[in-house]
C-alpha cells in the first residue's frame, strides 16, 4: 500500500510523514545524550580553602567571646569587691569615730592616745587608745583603768584585720600620758593576752612587708588645742592663760575649751580574692575619718 503525500507542501521544521508525534523527537534527543552523566544540582559543598577561613573566622569569634566574657567576669568581681570594701571601712571608721566623740577626758588624759612602734627604722602609729568606759569612770578627773579602754589595731596574729580589744578584768591604772614606754608596754601585753576580748572590724585591711614580717596598712594621728607642750609651759609659768589657743577663742577667766582631734587613714584591699591576687596592694583603697572632742580645762 502505498502512502499519501499531502497535498500542502511542507514547511521548514516540519515532517513530511503523517503520524509523526512527540515521542519521535525524545528518542531523539536521549540517543544524542548517551554516555553523558546526569548532574544533580541539589547538592552544594564547600571546597577546601572556604572551609579554612570559615574555621578560622569561627576561631576568633570563639577567642573574642571567651575575652568578653574574661572581661566581664573580672569586672564584676572588682566591682563587688569594691562595694565590700566601702562597706567594711565605713563600718570601721565609724565605730571608732564614734567612740572617740563619746570618750571621757580629763586634765590629765585627753580622751585617746596613739601609740607608735618604730620596726626597721619605719614609725608606725598604728594604734589608738581610746576611754570609753562602759559605765561611770573610776576616776573622771583623773587616769582611766585599763578596763575603760578600748584598744584599735591591727591583729597581731593577722595583719589583714583591723580589730577591737578591750581587758575587762584589768584594773590598772594607766600610766601617765608622758611614759610612752610604759603604755607601750602595757598595751603590747594587752594585745596578746588570751584574757583580752577581741572584735574584728575587718579582714580586708592591706597588709606591706617590713622587716621580717608584715604590717597593717592603718594610720592613727591626734592633736591636742592648746597641745600638751603649751599647757606644760602655762602651769611652768611661761606662758600666759589668755596666750593660749583655745578652739574659737572659747576661754573664761576659770576655763578654757579643748579640743582633742583624731584622724583615720585605713587602706583595705577590694574584696579577699584581691588579697591573694594583689599581695603588693597595688588595687589598695584609702579610707580617711576623723572625730573631735571637746572638753573643758579649769584654770
Amino acid at each position: 500500500m502505498f502512502l499519501r503525500y499531502s497535498e500542502r507542501s511542507p514547511q521548514r521544521g516540519q515532517s513530511h510523514f503523517r503520524g509523526e508525534d512527540a515521542g519521535w523527537q525524545s528518542r531523539v534527543l536521549r540517543a544524542a545524550n548517551i554516555g553523558t552523566v546526569p548532574r544533580d544540582t541539589s547538592r552544594q559543598g564547600l571546597t577546601l580553602i572556604e572551609l579554612l577561613i570559615a574555621s578560622a573566622v569561627m576561631a576568633m569569634t570563639m577567642a573574642a567571646l571567651a575575652a568578653l566574657g574574661k572581661a566581664v567576669q573580672v569586672n564584676a568581681a572588682y566591682g563587688d569587691g569594691h562595694g565590700q570594701a566601702v562597706q567594711h571601712a565605713r563600718v570601721a571608721i565609724d565605730r571608732i569615730t564614734r567612740m572617740a566623740r563619746e570618750a571621757t577626758a580629763s586634765p590629765s588624759f585627753p580622751g585617746f592616745l596613739v601609740l607608735a612602734e618604730v620596726e626597721a627604722g619605719w614609725h608606725f602609729p598604728d594604734t589608738v587608745v581610746i576611754w570609753h568606759p562602759s559605765g561611770s569612770p573610776v576616776d573622771p578627773n583623773g587616769l582611766p583603768r585599763f578596763n575603760e579602754l578600748i584598744i584599735y589595731c591591727p591583729n597581731p596574729e593577722d595583719p589583714h584585720q583591723l580589730v577591737e580589744i578591750t581587758a575587762p578584768s584589768d584594773t590598772r591604772t594607766v600610766p601617765a600620758v608622758s611614759d610612752l614606754t610604759t603604755w607601750a608596754s602595757r598595751i603590747d601585753g594587752i594585745k596578746n593576752a588570751s584574757s583580752s576580748q577581741v572584735v574584728m572590724l575587718t579582714d580586708l585591711m592591706r597588709s606591706c612587708p617590713v622587716g621580717t614580717g608584715f604590717r597593717g596598712a592603718v594610720r592613727f594621728e591626734s592633736r591636742l588645742r592648746p597641745s600638751a607642750a603649751e599647757w606644760t609651759s602655762y602651769q611652768a609659768g611661761d606662758l600666759d592663760w589668755d596666750d593660749l589657743p583655745w578652739v574659737q577663742g572659747l576661754y573664761g577667766s576659770k576655763t578654757g575649751l579643748r579640743q582633742a582631734w583624731l584622724r583615720i587613714e585605713l587602706q583595705l584591699m577590694p574584696g579577699a580574692t584581691a588579697i591573694g591576687d594583689d599581695p603588693g596592694g597595688q588595687q589598695a583603697m584609702a579610707f580617711l575619718g576623723s572625730a573631735a572632742l571637746y572638753y573643758q580645762m579649769r584654770k
